[in-house]
């Protein structure tokens, strides 16, 4: 996760960050396996247990700062399984369809100590409110008064990360948190550093995740994505060297046997929201992403849902990830939430 305007560092300063991205920008782009822990080709079965370098080409040193999916089925085929959606990946959906998303109870009291005043501020925030504005701005004040060493700075990053993961509806916000906060530093360790170690520490333990945690599996994902298309380096350029772990997530969450729908949601929220950066960065990794999209949208054996998730995505590429027209849009809306009616 690389910083391109980071200054020259030295051996007593921790002023700098350490960010090796020399090794992933010299990669040629047509060998998309070498930055990413699996191939866009290969199979389900032959992939391989993440190895604990989660990101190969970061490190961070301390010292430095319907046409198928929709319609009826026929009556000579098989009746469609019940979707069962979990409820977190419902309420994503019903914002993705505009509907009216169910407010959060908003934590109540602030402790004596200045984290659980930071706790009650992220609890108390709502991402889809007018004054989440200015609820960043006291989040931000609070903290800056509270981080004053690295042990502090590092509990306020932790407070903001487990949010953001627990609760998919609140990761765009706190992608916003973290763009703010990204160059704060305390004793020579910056916000951002800290933030990249959690992402970098969940990445490589994203199957174990996905085994006994499935919500914030899902969390971490849609963070991980959030992250990559808010946040910038000192030289506003996005971090490339997320680029791949996307990709590898992206493609775990086609590919994964539980949760079907809630993954595919995942896949396709996160698609239309970071498509465009992530094409830009390494277009071939796409096409073999949306290649396997297209495989497992042909599949009869799929829901409509995921069909029609997919057929959406699908379709918004090759509109140049510009919005569909609004006909379309409405179509896939009501295609969607009648096959969700009653998940």
């Amino acid at each position: 996760m690389g910083d391109k305007g980071v200054p020259p560092r030295t051996t007593k300063d921790k002023d700098t960050e350490n960010v090796k991205l020399g090794d992933e920008q010299s990669r040629p782009p047509q060998e998309p396996g070498d930055c990413s822990s699996k191939s866009p080709n290969e199979s389900p079965k032959s992939r391989s247990t993440p190895t604990t370098n989660a990101f190969p080409d970061l490190t961070v040193n301390r010292e430095s700062s319907n046409p198928l999916g929709s319609g009826e089925a026929s009556e000579g085929q098989s009746e469609q399984p019940k979707i069962s959606l979990l409820q977190s990946s419902k309420e994503r959906l019903r914002r993705r369809l505009k509907d009216k998303e169910a407010s959060s109870t908003e934590a109540g009291g602030s402790g004596s100590q200045n984290m659980d005043r930071l706790v009650d501020l992220l609890n108390s925030m709502r991402s889809n409110s007018s004054g989440v504005e200015q609820q960043l701005a006291s989040f931000l004040e609070e903290a800056q008064c509270s981080a004053r060493s690295e042990e502090t700075l590092a509990q306020v990053v932790s407070a903001i990360y487990s949010k953001a993961v627990s609760d998919r509806s609140f990761a765009a916000t706190a992608a916003k948190l973290c763009e703010k906060m990204a160059l704060f530093m305390v004793e020579g360790t910056k916000f951002r550093s800290l933030l990249l170690n959690m992402l970098q520490r969940d990445f490589s333990r994203r199957e174990e995740l996905q085994q006994l945690d499935v919500e914030r599996w899902l969390g971490f994902i849609t963070f991980l994505c959030e992250v990559f298309g808010i946040m910038r380096s000192s030289t506003g350029e996005p971090f490339r060297v997320l680029v791949c772990p996307i990709y590898t997530c992206l493609r775990e969450l086609l590919e994964s046997t539980d949760v079907k729908e809630d993954a595919v949601l995942c896949c396709s929220m996160e698609l239309q929201s970071t498509g465009r950066l992530l094409e830009e960065q390494l277009p071939e990794m796409m096409t073999g992403l949306l290649a396997a999209a297209r495989d497992k949208m042909l599949c009869p054996a799929e829901s409509q849902l995921t069909r029609s998730l997919l057929m959406e995505v699908i379709e918004l590429h090759a509109h140049r990830w510009s919005p569909l027209e609004a006909l379309t849009t409405q179509y896939y809306n009501r295609t969607i939430q009648k096959l969700t009616i009653t998940a």
